[in-house]
């Protein structure tokens, strides 16, 4: 059926195939371990907030405002994270518009 040479040749990308798919499971191990790791978390937390200062000034004041609500009246948390969600969506199709315009086309 196959000769010597397509043999030859499916036998190495084979093993290519096979180094490679060791590479990705080695990446994946490590990218797992990365992502267990408080310090990581604790990072790219501090990254964010120096990006994007207003951002997350905006998002702890709609939550400390969410969080004293519940606190006030337990039977509102269902309806409070309801409209979390409502304005978490219009927000980020108004951030998506803005993205989008000061992109140039």
């Amino acid at each position: 059926m196959f000769q010597r040479k397509e043999l030859a040749q499916l036998r190495l990308q084979k093993e290519r195939l096979v180094l490679q798919s060791d590479a990705n499971r080695q990446q994946l191990v490590s990218d797992w371990r990365r992502l267990q790791s408080s310090d990581f978390w604790l990072g790219e937390i501090l990254r964010l907030t120096r990006r994007q200062p207003f951002w997350i000034v905006t998002l702890v004041t709609v939550a400390g405002t969410l969080m004293a609500k519940t606190l006030r009246k337990p039977r509102t948390a269902i309806s409070g994270i309801g409209r979390l969600g409502k304005y978490a969506s219009m927000a980020f199709s108004v951030w998506r518009l803005f993205r989008r315009k000061r992109q140039p086309s």
